[in-house]
């Protein structure tokens, strides 16, 4: 097909009635940027460059300061008060605490165990022996249902001084917890010697993937969480009542002498009566490395020996020395929540994950899903996100969420398989390319869409010289081919936007939209390996279009057509809703000038959530967050989903 400005007449359409909105006077809150000269007529008289340069890049190497605010955060609980917290001191007495029961994971679990599993085999084992305990590891006392529960918790620093580490497993999604509080050093003979710390709805902190339903089975390396605690009644904070043990991150297993300490509970054992008494014993740290097995996933563990750890001692410390003192490596839990003996008991390592959900607890938030994703740093070097299916060995094709496609800024190509929720959104990571300059330095523009018919997603590249390029099929194995739409030229070196999606009459999404540099909008229906197909001219060239900063597409409306996403320069973010170039096609306000969105470099559309449909957009940002949108619609852009923190 000819280039743009050799088109016969008969196919330059006429432009189309667009929303009355959309030539609306910019916004007076926030300036827009000064837009280019360049006219249809300055594209046409352009003279093609033989060689491109890095010059031609659209994007800037410069980029916005970090934004001062995101647009949605999570909401905070309040702290509990200290009337409150005297109400919670006034229930939790000697007596309801020596009611309260261990987890019933655990005490399930010790239920099924033969006799012979029940007795400790202290040939083999290290000695265990009950004390008084130590003054910043304790229990957590809470009601479920109608009946009391317990398990052990660590106290560990934090800017709040107020939070304790524990097992995921103690405060997993079956868990109905009220009158939740952490006493220090909790023992017999004296159940409160530090008094008692509250801890309100919402305070839980542990990974999204851990309570899904059977987490705990498929997920024992995530089997930790840590509690923010509000002051006892008197108005003193935990950390600041008992200190902490800080942790212990990456440590390995070469620790011989490791404190272990539990609350074990196990009635008609010798030696170990419910009294709820701490127990200790030190002994080497081991690495314990199995397969999956009994549908519990498997990995690699800490491990210790003590002999009389049962049903109880759920979230107890592994407690290394360090530095002089005492680091918590471990808690009770992992691989089948801490063991089905009385004498073995495991913990998830404690990895970056572990920092990763603490961190979240300092802050108030709930943790972000693991990811394989990089950090933000290197996020600040993503140039072009392209929304697709590329990876070809998912478990469900047919029902596949879509991947992301990522050109990266010294020319390397990365392709993110997408997932669910609870694996991160995204859980492989293929490099498709290595780092080399006639990407990096050349490749301009990036959309994916079906342009061959093949169900798999095909991209197009608009090159510095003004060449645009159809590679089909691309996948995890990388290109199969390529063919040239349209020659290196000057008219194609103003295509400032591209986007494609479903926007004609078929199934496929082989539709491009165009933004030039000079405002004109420009719609391509069925595009193909043949060429660019039908162009409509959807807008005139004008100053208002020339602010759309980012175009993405998605079926955000769940009609047949897709609609627009346009990302202003003010950060005013729109829908233009069942978009085929023609009349009418709706306009729909997400939100108005937002200098937090102005901040917003990427803006990709697609399926990247439970359902079928593609009304879900990933956002970079100039602080290299990138941001997942999930189930978009007319009114809004959808959830928010931190992938990764800046």
């Amino acid at each position: 097909m000819a280039i743009k400005h050799l088109l016969p007449a008969a196919l330059a359409v006429a432009v189309l009635a667009v929303p009355a909105a959309a030539y609306a006077a910019p916004s007076p809150d926030v300036p827009r940027p000064t837009p280019s000269s360049s006219t249809v007529q300055d594209r046409n008289s352009a003279t093609v460059a033989p060689e491109p340069t890095a010059s031609d890049k659209r994007r800037p190497s410069a980029r916005p300061t970090v934004p001062q605010s995101r647009p949605s955060e999570n909401t905070r609980q309040a702290q509990v008060t200290q009337a409150e917290a005297k109400r919670l001191e006034d229930f939790w007495t000697p007596a309801r605490m020596d009611q309260a029961k261990p987890v019933a994971e655990q005490a399930e679990r010790e239920a099924k165990l033969p006799p012979e599993a029940r007795e400790p085999r202290r040939q083999s084992m290290s000695p265990s022996h009950p004390f008084k305990g130590i003054k910043q590891v304790g229990t957590f006392f809470y009601q479920e249902d109608d009946q009391y529960r317990f398990c052990a918790g660590t106290v560990v620093p934090s800017p709040g001084k107020n939070i304790v580490a524990t097992a995921a497993h103690c405060f997993d999604s079956s868990d109905r917890v009220t009158k939740l509080v952490f006493v220090p050093q909790h023992h017999e003979a004296e159940p409160r010697p530090h008094g008692v710390f509250p801890i309100s709805v919402g305070k839980i902190y542990m990974d999204p993937a851990y309570i899904t339903p059977g987490g705990d089975k498929a997920y024992t390396d995530l089997d930790f969480a840590f509690l923010q605690t509000s002051p006892r009644s008197d108005g003193k904070k935990v950390e600041e009542v008992v200190g902490a043990i800080p942790l212990a991150l990456n440590a390995g297993f070469d620790h011989p002498d490791t404190q272990v300490i539990g609350y074990p509970y196990l009635p008609g054992m010798d030696g170990y009566k419910p009294k709820q008494n701490p127990l200790t014993c030190t002994t080497p740290l081991k690495e314990f490395t199995t397969a999956s097995a009994d549908g519990w996933k498997g990995g690699t563990f800490a491990e210790v020996n003590c002999d009389g750890y049962v049903s109880g001692t759920s979230g107890g410390p592994f407690l290394i020395k360090k530095d002089g003192g005492l680091a918590l490596a471990g808690v009770t839990g992992g691989w089948k929540t801490g063991g089905h003996s009385p004498d073995t008991s495991y913990s998830s390592y404690f990895d970056n994950d572990v920092k990763r959900v603490f961190d979240a607890a300092v802050a108030g938030k709930q943790p972000p899903t693991r990811s394989i994703l990089p950090g933000a740093e290197t996020w600040k070097h993503a140039e072009e996100i392209a929304s697709g299916y590329f990876a070809l060995d998912g478990e469900d094709v047919p029902n596949d969420r879509m991947d992301m496609f990522v050109l990266w800024s010294d020319g390397e190509l990365t392709v993110y398989r997408g997932a669910s929720a609870d694996r991160g959104h995204f859980d492989k990571e293929y490099k498709i390319k290595g780092p080399n300059a006639q990407w990096g330095d050349h490749a301009v523009e990036v959309t994916a869409g079906d342009f061959t018919g093949d169900n798999g997603s095909d991209l197009i590249v608009r090159w510095s010289d003004g060449e645009l390029t159809l590679y089909p099929s691309v996948d995890e194995k990388g290109f199969h081919g390529e063919k040239q739409l349209q020659p290196p030229n000057a008219t194609w070196k103003h295509a400032e936007a591209i986007t494609a999606g479903r926007f004609s009459a078929n199934k496929w999404q082989d539709d491009l939209v165009v933004r030039w540099s000079d405002g004109e909008l420009s719609l391509y229906t069925d595009v193909s390996d043949k060429g660019l197909g039908k162009e409509t001219k959807v807008v005139a060239p004008n100053k208002l279009w020339t602010h759309a900063t980012e175009i993405g597409a998605g079926d955000y409306t769940g009609n047949d057509n897709w609609d627009l996403i346009v990302r202003w320069s003010d950060g005013e973010l729109t829908n233009y809703q069942d978009f085929t170039g023609g009349a009418p096609w709706g306009e729909n306000k997400l939100h108005g000038p937002d200098s937090t969105w102005t901040h917003a470099l990427i803006v990709s559309g697609g399926d990247y959530s439970d359902n079928p449909h593609a009304d879900d957009t990933i956002v970079r940002w100039s602080d290299g967050e990138l941001t997942l949108y999930t189930d978009g619609n007319a009114q809004s852009i959808g959830r928010e989903n931190r992938l990764v923190s800046p």
